[in-house]
């Protein structure tokens, strides 16, 4: 038999996953855990998958559903004749859907401590992404899109759980992977879907898709490029519109290789994150390239918005998250705190502000999230307080943020950026870094309520937000 003290070292030297995470705001605990569902396919673990949340309040209007006889010969008072899930009427309902497998998961969270809040929809293919239609979901209708990994696109009705119309049905328009999908802000039926081709479709959802024949003549007889590209990058990006009224309703050729994710600020900006390294923003309106961030080394397979759009934040394969300034068109800190490729980041509204929206002059502080495949969940508080000089100027006089910030603004091209020298740009430590899965991380999204964590196998977990401060004995390991 193995001696005590050896038996005690192993149990020591064994990670301890974290059911809390303290922080100077109060602790954020685990308080609703979902089990693993669905069949993870092998090799998907390289690959990743995208999920969606949507608060649907009381106020919002119903939306106008498909009416009448469907895409499949359903009607739909024959759809609606599965049972429906219970909602809470006169208040708001919070949805959370993540795929796992080839199972859409749809998850109530107002309904967290019931045997129904969770549902399950299994579909033929294994699914990589899904998106809310934030814009026409409420308590009876929630219109969700999904992806597959045989190119196919599935329009969902999450509340009764049958699907609504199908696109790009057999890879007829594109026969490669689906990476992502969104629909545009404030659109009732306009979305784009992002392959592992390197190839951005716009669809309309109110519109059939053209046939291989008429799609093909149509892109050949009215090619756009965007000539400004050139010198943004190797890659020739351009925009076809097809002559026909069908779908899409636009084709865009971003990359050579996978459009990993897809993001928009507040103002109609786009970013694509590409598999070649770059993060390429677009004016949406205009289907302009107007910027390109470069990332050291490898894809970047995620970003997030600042929610004054002053910052992107992105994560990819170098495993690190860089933080970029949109007024500057430069690097400012490179954060340290993974071991493996990002799988998510996302800023936290309720701790952003800038400058200016605060009294009295008071610094601005940006709080953003990060998981990886590590495990790990980490926070991060951007302020010119926790922004560290690099170690090989240690000695030197400390130069403060701002001059760094204009040096690298200075090197930086009119419309591309790279991640600079790490001499050069500004390191931050995470303020917690918490072990919370003993398996890679998939997906995350920061609520009103709290954090929501995805593991690759499809386990979820919910992350409450502190009610109080923290107590004044609180260890890290109680």
């Amino acid at each position: 038999a193995m001696p005590p003290a050896l038996m005690e070292q192993g149990m020591e030297s064994k990670p301890q996953i974290k059911n809390h995470i303290p922080l100077p705001e109060g602790v954020y605990r685990t308080t609703s855990a979902f089990p693993v569902v669905g069949s993870r396919v092998p090799g998907s673990i390289q690959r990743g998958f995208k999920s969606s949340y949507t608060q649907i309040s009381a106020s919002r209007q119903p939306s106008s559903p498909p009416k009448g006889k469907m895409k499949f010969g359903m009607s739909r008072k024959s759809q609606n004749s599965s049972p429906q899930t219970p909602t809470m009427q006169g208040t708001s309902t919070e949805y959370y859907v993540y795929p796992s497998g080839d199972c859409l998961c749809i998850v109530n969270l107002s309904l967290a401590d019931s045997e129904n809040a969770q549902r399950e929809k299994k579909l033929p293919n294994e699914i990589t992404c899904c998106c809310i239609n934030n814009v026409t979901s409420t308590f009876e209708y929630l219109e969700i899109l999904v992806g597959c990994d045989t190119g196919e696109i599935l329009l969902v009705d999450g509340i009764n759980m049958s699907i609504l119309s199908k696109y790009n049905t057999g890879g007829a328009l594109n026969n490669s992977r689906v990476m992502d999908l969104k629909w545009v802000p404030d659109s009732k039926n306009i979305f784009l879907a992002a392959f592992s081709n390197g190839t951005l479709l716009v669809f309309d959802k109110d519109k059939e898709d053209a046939s291989q024949k008429s799609m093909a003549a149509a892109t050949a007889s009215t090619p756009t490029s965007d000539s400004s590209s050139s010198n943004l990058d190797s890659s020739s990006f351009s925009v076809s519109k097809p002559k026909t009224n069908k779908n899409p309703i636009s084709r865009w050729h971003v990359a050579k290789g996978p459009v990993n994710y897809i993001s928009f600020s507040a103002e109609n900006t786009m970013c694509l994150c590409c598999h070649d390294g770059n993060a390429r923003i677009f004016h949406y309106p205009t289907e302009k390239l107007t910027f390109s961030l470069r990332s050291q080394y490898g894809a970047i397979l995620c970003c997030a918005w600042s929610p004054d759009g002053n910052f992107l934040i992105t994560g990819g394969e170098d495993d690190v998250v860089v933080v970029w300034s949109l007024v500057d068109k430069c690097a400012v800190a490179r954060c340290l705190g993974h071991n493996s490729w990002i799988s998510s980041v996302q800023f936290d509204p309720l701790f952003c502000s800038s400058a200016s929206t605060r009294e009295g002059g008071v610094a601005s502080n940006y709080r953003f999230l990060s998981i990886a495949q590590d495990g790990r969940l980490c926070f991060w508080d951007l302020n010119e307080g926790n922004l560290i000089i690099s170690r090989k100027r240690q000695g030197a006089p400390r130069k403060s943020t701002s001059v760094l910030v204009e040096k690298m603004a200075a090197r930086a091209v009119s419309n591309m950026a790279e991640v600079p020298r790490v001499e050069d740009v500004a390191s931050m430590e995470p303020i917690s870094n918490m072990l919370i899965a003993t398996e890679p991380l998939a997906c995350m999204h920061v609520t009103p309520d709290g954090i929501i964590t995805v593991s690759y196998s499809g386990e979820l977990k919910f992350w409450n937000r502190p009610s109080t401060g923290p107590p004044s004995n609180m260890s890290e390991d109680d």
